[in-house]
């Protein structure tokens, strides 16, 4: 059984609005919890990608995967993404 993080309804609304989220950045839409590993999906450039612990994201790798966060590392230091506020 997988668990899902409960994304916010403004999240799920902006997430297939143009213009909604900001694009030049990453942003964080939902996590996902298995009994083997943890997914997310992040909107990259405008473009949602499915990722695990040890994705490479330009400079920076998946470093861990929480419920509603993605905590990155970069040149020896780390970056917390968060659910965009409802």
């Amino acid at each position: 059984m997988t668990d899902q993080t409960e994304t916010p309804p403004a999240t799920l609304e902006a997430a297939t609005r143009r213009g909604a989220l900001p694009d030049g950045r990453l942003v964080l839409l939902g996590t996902l919890h298995g009994p083997a590993h943890a997914r997310a999906l992040l909107r990259v450039k405008g473009t949602v990608h499915t990722v695990e612990v040890g994705t490479a994201l330009g400079s920076a790798t998946v470093a861990a995967i929480g419920e509603g966060v993605v905590i990155l590392a970069r040149a020896g230091r780390s970056e917390r993404l968060s659910l965009p506020a409802s």
